[in-house]
């Protein structure tokens, strides 16, 4: 149950938040930061796979994409999610206690990878997706796609192999 404050400031929150690209929507904050005040998440993720997607918005390479890689890491780290998306949130303490180090295409499964292995729990949660406003200079382009992928990837594979030369058993 969310206090009685928190739809005020939900509100407040995606009347001052603005995506970029408009593809998320700001006024879908609640859906991603509810499991976490309500005690159920460390770290929520946003699926545009369960929820209601706009057709075309995102490209097929980009879908098939984000599937394998979620697939991978549901095999190889326990985490049970269906996207990699853009929309989530994760708490203070816990983001911190990530040390992320990525800045490019790479954070997005470094946050779920260093979640999964330090224990934390991640929690996937549907919202909408919606073409975006601009051409994307990942997916947009053939550099862009290869390049995103080479970094998903060899991260997902990178971890992984750190966690079993360090002897840390997969998460539960």
């Amino acid at each position: 149950m969310l206090p009685a404050w928190a739809p005020e400031l939900f509100q407040k929150l995606a009347e001052d938040t603005v995506a970029l690209d408009y593809s998320d929507r700001p006024s879908e904050l609640p859906i991603i930061l509810a499991p976490i005040i309500e005690g159920r998440a460390d770290i929520t993720l946003g699926s545009r796979f369960g929820g209601k997607s706009n057709p075309g918005a995102l490209p097929w390479h980009q879908s098939f994409g984000n599937r394998f890689a979620a697939g991978l890491i549901r095999l190889l780290y326990g985490v049970k999610i269906s996207d990699l998306g853009p929309f989530r949130a994760g708490r203070a303490d816990v983001l911190r206690a990530l040390a992320l180090e990525e800045a490019t295409y790479g954070w997005a499964v470094e946050m779920i990878v260093k979640g999964a292995i330090a224990g934390f729990r991640i929690v996937e949660v549907s919202v909408s997706y919606h073409p975006r406003i601009g051409k994307s200079k990942i997916s947009g382009t053939v550099k862009g796609t290869v390049g995103a992928a080479w970094f998903i990837l060899s991260r997902i594979v990178r971890y992984y192999f750190r966690r079993r030369r360090a002897g840390t058993p997969r998460p539960a």
